[in-house]
């Protein structure tokens, strides 16, 4: 997938993220671009954050 570069450009991941912080900023990336994986690290966190934003 291509990058979104106007997404990256406002959404800057904090210095010295905490955990949280990446996984929000993770989930957030990858329903606004996902122009590379999540990384494995965080991928359980973020995919769960991800199925409890979803509408049924």
């Amino acid at each position: 997938m291509a990058i979104n570069k106007e997404w990256h450009r406002s959404h800057r991941m904090p210095p010295k993220a905490t955990r949280e912080q990446r996984i929000a900023w993770h989930a957030a990336h990858k329903a606004a671009c996902g122009c590379r994986d999540v990384p494995a690290s965080i991928r359980a966190d973020v995919m769960k954050l991800l199925r409890s934003h979803r509408k049924p």
